[in-house]
C-alpha cells in the first residue's frame, strides 16, 4: 500500500512504523486512523502505547479520530469463508472469531497468475484483529493524556450497510 501511496502522491514523505513506537520529529494539528486499523493492535497495553505515541505528535487541543469494530461486527462477519476470483487472481479468505478471547483471525490464500510463465504463484498470510471494549479504550486514551473523549456510532454518522455495522468512532482531544 505504501508503494501505491508513494506512486500516487510523489514528493510527499511517507513513514512506515509500528503505531505503538513511532517517532516523527514534528507535531500535527489532527490525526485519524480509520477502517478499524487499531483493531490490529493485539491488546489494550499496545493501544495505550499507540495512544501515547499519537498524543506526543499532536498539538495541544488537536483532535484524534479513529474507529473500532465492536463485538457484534466480529460475530457477524468474522465467522465466514469468502473468495474473490478474476482471470489473473484468486483470493480465498477463511475467518473465525473467538468470543472468549475477543480475537478474530482471517487466513488468506492468494494465487496470482505470473505474466511471463503463466504459472500460478501462491501467497498465504494471516490477519488478526482484537475486539477492544469501549471502556478500556476510553481509559487508555485518558491514560495517554487525551480528554473530552466522545463515542459515536457509525450509523449515527451516516454509514449504512455492512460497513457501518457495529463500528464505533472515538473522538478525543490532545
Amino acid at each position: 500500500m505504501i508503494d501505491f501511496a508513494r506512486e500516487n502522491a510523489p514528493g510527499i514523505p511517507f513513514v512506515v512504523a509500528d503505531v505503538r513506537e513511532f517517532s516523527i520529529d514534528r507535531r500535527f494539528d489532527a490525526a485519524y486512523s480509520v477502517f478499524e486499523s487499531l483493531n490490529h493492535v493485539p491488546d489494550i497495553d499496545g493501544l495505550r502505547l499507540a495512544f501515547a505515541c499519537v498524543r506526543r505528535h499532536l498539538a495541544p487541543g488537536a483532535p484524534f479520530l479513529f474507529d473500532l469494530n465492536r463485538e457484534e461486527a466480529f460475530v457477524q462477519f468474522w465467522n465466514d469463508t469468502d473468495a474473490i476470483v478474476s482471470d489473473d487472481n484468486v483470493c480465498v479468505m477463511a475467518s473465525s472469531y473467538n468470543e472468549s478471547m475477543h480475537v478474530g483471525t482471517c487466513d488468506v490464500t492468494v494465487f496470482d497468475l505470473e505474466g511471463d510463465t503463466r504459472a500460478w504463484r501462491r501467497t498465504d498470510f494471516r490477519v488478526r484483529q482484537t475486539c477492544h471494549g469501549a471502556g478500556a479504550v476510553s481509559a487508555a486514551l485518558a491514560d495517554a493524556g487525551f480528554h473530552d473523549i466522545t463515542l459515536h456510532d457509525s450509523r449515527d454518522l451516516g454509514m449504512m450497510g455492512d460497513i457501518g455495522f457495529a463500528r464505533t468512532f472515538f473522538l478525543a482531544l490532545a
